[in-house]
């Protein structure tokens, strides 16, 4: 299912990015939350990250953002601080269980619905990690837009 008018919408949001092979995904997560530690930010969560390519290549160049609860800028230079961040206009769908096999039927259905509704995509792949010890999920969100002719 696909739902139409989503907004992505945090406050004193930490990022950085990564150039990686699929395998290093958990390995930029380790590292990312290594320089949240260092950097002595408080987590509010939830972590998501945006996708710029669909990794048919097996590389993936992402940037892991954070929302925490500090204002001012860390003092790594490879964290990025942003006092808010903010997109809507945005399609969404999720994936439960099985990440790994979803996560493309997941993609198939974003981009089906952009072609039939005659969509552009206007923004990387946005992947917000959701859940508790109970159940695990991945919203999955793009921005879109009509050409006004």
């Amino acid at each position: 299912m696909v739902i139409e008018y989503e907004t992505l919408e945090y406050r004193n949001v930490v990022s950085s990015t990564y150039d990686i092979h699929v395998s290093e995904f958990e390995l930029a997560l380790e590292d990312f939350n290594q320089k949240l530690v260092e950097a002595q930010l408080e987590v509010k969560g939830p972590l998501f990250y945006a996708l710029y390519n669909i990794p048919f290549d097996e590389r993936m160049l992402i940037d892991l953002y954070m929302p925490v609860e500090q204002s001012n800028r860390p003092k790594n230079p490879a964290l990025t601080m942003q006092s808010y961040f903010y997109i809507d206009g945005m399609l969404k769908t999720w994936v439960k269980g099985q990440f790994q096999t979803e996560v493309e039927k997941a993609y198939d259905e974003l981009f089906r619905h952009v072609m039939e509704h005659d969509y552009k995509i206007s923004s990387p792949i946005f992947h917000i990690l959701r859940g508790n010890e109970e159940m695990q999920w991945v919203e999955i969100k793009i921005k879109v837009f009509k050409d006004e002719e």
